[in-house]
């Protein structure tokens, strides 16, 4: 396939598929929330400050208050919302430039032209925004036009809240490419919104609170700017980042606006909402009307399509975090939300990178972001060129005591980035339909995976390609075509017209398990092609399968491929002899197939440039180790803890405390970096000596939580820091990959009978055969990671024997214990109000009790007693959980009678009485009987009575519960006539009237 074939195929699926959030219309558009921008402190202090939280408030409320608040924005992460497409052509442009093996500095300058509004709301007027010094660090009496220049493109900084200078965007990215990206453009505003704040920040409970509107204030602050400021819109599209004419120019306009910047006058949600709460807008990076293909400009012939958003108070921390993004780098905290927060645990990255706790360094937050990961300075590398990074890549077997010499990864001048590349895993994978090979066009996005032969058909006869073959293939998005001589041919399961790619005929799409007559669970099709027309030719035969920047299935399986002419089989592969096709992009696989890459990125950190804010936050310099796996798709520790995208390797394992409670991954790996000086001391850190190897031998899963670690595979390789600088400007690693004997392994979890078997497996020469004797008698399972289900308790003898490519066998024998059926009962005694309960259990293993009394109240443990309020008939149950997951749910019903007691006060006020009874026990069901002494009655509960006469009345109160329990309250009640008024003729004068009197008379004398 050409390359501008393959670029418009690009925008065909970029377009094609909307980009569509969810179902609402555009002029209606949530939008997500940044969930590494959460500012813990700050989010507290507003929550304080607007009412929301006890001036007063433990620790402990605190905690509670600020997760109940960043659980709102969990629910509404960038992943969720981002148009699928353009994440998806984000990771896979990713993925493909990250194969270079050297990524070297060039000479490549590149600028971008950022527009930039400012626009405040008809109740929060950025020149009366109502905040204080005490309010956000970044407090400046003005939030001037200017300021927000030099925030966003001063080549010298900008001024901070003390007239300090502080770090520019446009610095920042000159910093981190070695200056070869240059950061600029022009700042306009104050432009006024149409509508108060709430109608574009209030959370929208019908989107998982994601803030209701934020794309209409950006059409608004860009529609305005361009109007009161006649900005030449074609001054600020100077780009083509998807290639959208297919010309191969990334270079040239494409019509949409390359970069948005908007800042708008209230403190971002992120960080408490300032004034506004939780109606603010929370930091984030999105695409406007993105299902029309974004929003034209009025009068105008540009579009607006992607843009950032960032508060009145923004540092640069924020700017160039979302900035980031726009220039197609992923997050790299949890973005379900585990990364927020003190003692939250989240991805293994930390302040180590701005993509992800990176961005709120600084002595002020967010005023020195630290620089990109090892993985997004290859990615930028490869996409712009210039001096972002210099890096070396070692395959393992390059590594014998190899002395490597490392600058500071801010320093541009010599190499500042070791990769070191693995061997892909291997992955179970469907079994041929014959034999022990078969085909495979891989899986993944942005692929033209091809395989081929060349065959002479006879003159003369019929001819026919026949092949056995499964499927699963996103439809029409992604295709498989037969070409002969690079031309579609028919067959009996081709579709003619593909209704994205109108140049597409002749091609297989969809799931071949939908067809009728397919065989088996995976629905394996007989294909057939008729070849009769080329008789008498010598013809390549192609299988091609391209696929588009996003979702997909697994792809497409070919096995028995044969050529016939007439009756003659003249060629016949079934995947069992190695020299017959040739594969570009396709792959001979068994049951087992190849992951995706694997990698470590080595590089030295220390204090200073970018990576000054590292000190403020407590973290130690040294050789950092990260570790990439791009068979997953993101950094969310909490989905899969140990496994990620990309993480640093945490060199001290020691567990620092927060209080008493494990602190953070941010605060874990502050200490990650190997070196040959003791770390920095820190509050809850017991353990600061010098660690000066890594050997991936070693567990650094993290087990106290799981979240912060990294789970490695074992190659024998090590890397030791063997010289380093006092200011970590320089270090010297050795690099060695010792050979690893065959060594087998496994773990196992159990669901009652059904266990999950994992493969842990070392050594040896990769690409394992597995034997697994479940030890019940039941077939050898020859799968990697198997599950087996056993019929009955008891114990079992599994063993693995893994066989490598060397015929070298290991084998490993554990023992497998299934218990027994959880069986429960619930024994209570009842004494009145108070029951004590306890639980017979059988089966299971380390079973624990969760207790539900039935009135709201619960308990844990084997034994439990409980004190009712309310006569009544209650239902107690007991949930056994046990710790090979079994659940058992128990209960058993218990009458139980609490005693009434009934009493009443009163107060007086001249002949009124106001009664107020005060009743408790019985079943809760109360009728009330007053008689207060004067013949008058009452069934009110607390009532009001004004007596005839005054007087002292013997008042009665007769309570009855809804059993016919009664009680009965008496008291003595003295009420009085309401006092006398002093008036009428000839009586005294009152005193107004004397000195009304006095003051006429002394005015009548001076006249």
């Amino acid at each position: 396939m050409n390359n501008n074939f393959k670029k418009s195929l690009l925008l065909a699926s970029l377009f094609a598929t909307g980009f569509v959030a969810n179902a609402k219309d555009v002029n209606y558009q949530s939008a997500p929330k940044d969930i590494a921008l959460a500012n813990k402190q700050q989010i507290i202090y507003w929550l304080t400050k607007n009412g929301s939280l006890p001036a007063k408030a433990s620790l402990q409320e605190q905690e509670v208050a600020y997760q109940s608040y960043v659980n709102k924005a969990i629910k509404a992460n960038r992943a969720s919302h981002t148009p699928k497409v353009v994440l998806q052509t984000e990771q896979a442009h990713l993925k493909q430039s990250l194969k270079k093996d050297v990524l070297q500095k060039n000479g490549q300058n590149k600028t971008v032209k950022v527009l930039t509004v400012l626009i405040d709301f008809p109740d929060l007027k950025y020149n009366n925004n109502g905040l204080t010094a005490s309010d956000t660090g970044m407090f400046y009496s003005n939030y001037s036009v200017s300021h927000y220049n030099d925030l966003m493109f001063s080549t010298t900084g900008y001024a901070g809240p003390s007239n300090q200078n502080l770090m520019s965007a446009y610095q920042y990215y000159q910093a981190e490419s070695g200056g070869t990206f240059s950061f600029t453009g022009n700042t306009f505003g104050w432009v006024t919104a149409d509508n108060n704040a709430d109608f574009y920040g209030g959370n929208d409970p019908d989107d998982n609170d994601n803030d209701k509107n934020p794309t209409a204030l950006i059409k608004e602050a860009v529609t305005k700017a361009v109007q009161q400021n006649n900005i030449n819109l074609a001054d600020y599209d100077i780009e083509d980042p998807y290639d959208l004419d297919g010309d191969g120019n990334l270079e040239e306009p494409d019509g949409l606006i390359d970069h948005v910047s908007i800042f708008h006058s209230s403190i971002g949600e992120e960080a408490g909402g300032g004034n506004l709460a939780e109606d603010a807008i929370w930091s984030h990076r999105f695409f406007v009307d993105a299902s029309r293909n974004g929003y034209t400009i009025p009068g105008t012939n540009k579009k607006l399509f992607g843009y950032v958003i960032q508060p009145i108070d923004a540092a640069a921390g924020v700017v160039v975090h979302e900035f980031g993004h726009d220039l197609g780098l992923p997050d790299l905290y949890d973005t379900n939300g585990n990364s927020a927060g003190s003692n939250a645990a989240g991805s293994p990255v930390g302040a180590w990178s701005v993509m992800s706790g990176g961005s709120w360094v600084g002595s002020i937050p967010g005023t020195q972001p630290t620089g990109f990961s090892p993985y997004g300075k290859a990615y930028l590398q490869a996409k712009y060129g210039g001096n972002w990074v210099s890096e070396q890549s070692y395959n393992l077997e390059d590594l014998t005591n190899m002395d490597v010499d490392l600058v500071s990864a801010v320093n541009h001048s010599a190499l500042n980035q070791i990769k070191v590349n693995l061997p892909k895993p291997t992955i179970d994978f469907y079994a041929p339909y014959s034999g022990s090979y078969q085909y495979y066009s891989d899986q993944g996005h942005l692929m033209s995976n091809s395989m081929q032969f060349a065959v002479d058909l006879p003159a003369g006869a019929a001819a026919q390609l026949a092949m056995k073959a499964h499927w699963d293939i996103e439809l029409d998005y992604d295709y498989v075509q037969v070409l002969v001589n690079d031309t579609p041919i028919a067959g009996n399961h081709t579709k003619v017209n593909n209704q994205f790619h109108s140049t597409v005929k002749n091609f297989i799409t969809d799931k071949s398990k939908s067809i009728t007559g397919a065989e088996g669970a995976l629905g394996w099709v007989d294909l057939t092609f008729d070849l009769s027309s080329y008789a008498g030719q010598n013809i390549t035969v192609k299988i091609q399968y391209v696929t588009d920047p996003a979702v997909g299935g697994y792809g497409f399986v070919a096995d028995d491929i044969q050529v016939t002419s007439g009756a003659n089989a003249i060629f016949n592969d079934g995947g069992e002899d190695t020299n017959q096709v040739t594969l570009d992009g396709f792959l001979r696989v068994t049951d087992k197939r190849p992951a995706a890459e694997q990698n470590y990125w080595i590089q030295l950190r220390g204090f200073s440039d970018i990576d000054q804010g590292l000190n403020n936050s407590s973290y130690s310099p040294g050789v950092l180790v990260w570790f990439a796996d791009f068979n997953m798709d993101d950094n969310n520790s909490s989905d899969h803890p140990g496994q990620g995208l990309v993480g640093v390797v945490d060199a001290d394992q020691g567990v620092i405390k927060s209080g008493i409670r494990t602190a953070s991954t941010s605060s874990q790996i502050r200490d990650a970096a190997f070196g040959r000086y003791a770390q920095k001391a820190t509050s809850g850190d017991d353990s600061r000596l010098a660690i000066t190897t890594f050997d991936d031998s070693n567990d650094y899963s993290f087990p106290e939580q799981p979240e912060s670690g990294m789970i490695l595979p074992q190659h024998g390789l090590t890397m030791e820091v063997i010289e380093q600088a006092t200011n970590s400007a320089t270090a010297t690693v050795r690099l060695n990959a010792a050979p690893l004997a065959l060594t087998a392994d496994f773990n196992f979890d159990i669901n009652f009978r059904t266990v999950s078997f994992n493969d842990n497996s070392a050594g040896g020469n990769p690409d394992y055969s597995y034997s697994w004797n479940f030890g019940d008698g039941s077939a050898i399972s020859t799968q990697q990671s198997p599950s087996h289900s056993y019929a009955s308790s008891g114990q079992y003898q599994v063993s693995l024997t893994v066989t490598d490519l060397d015929n070298t066998v290991s084998v490993i024998e554990k023992t497998v214990n299934i218990a027994e059926q959880l069986v429960a009962t619930i024994n209570e005694t009842v004494n009145g109000a108070s029951v004590s309960v306890s639980a017979n259990i059988t089966g299971g293993v380390n079973p624990s009790v969760a207790w539900d009394f039935g009135d709201g109240n619960t308990d844990s443990g084997s034994q439990a007693n409980h004190n009712y309020s309310r006569t009544g008939q209650y239902t107690i149950t007991a949930t056994i959980t046990s710790s090979d997951q079994q659940t058992l749910t128990v209960t058993k019903v218990v009458d139980v009678v609490v005693p009434m007691t009934a009493s009443f006060t009163s107060s007086r006020n001249n002949l009124t009485a106001n009664f107020s009874s005060q009743v408790a026990g019985g079943d809760g069901s109360y009728s009330y009987e007053w008689n207060f002494g004067d013949q008058a009655t009452s069934t009110a509960a607390n009532p009001n009575h004004t007596y005839s006469a005054a007087g002292t009345y013997t008042v009665t109160l007769k309570v009855t519960d809804g059993t016919g329990v009664e009680q009965t309250a008496s008291a003595s009640v003295t009420v009085t006539e309401p006092p006398k008024s002093n008036s009428g003729g000839g009586g005294s004068l009152s005193l107004l009237g004397l000195l009304l009197l006095a003051l006429f008379g002394v005015g009548r004398r001076k006249l």
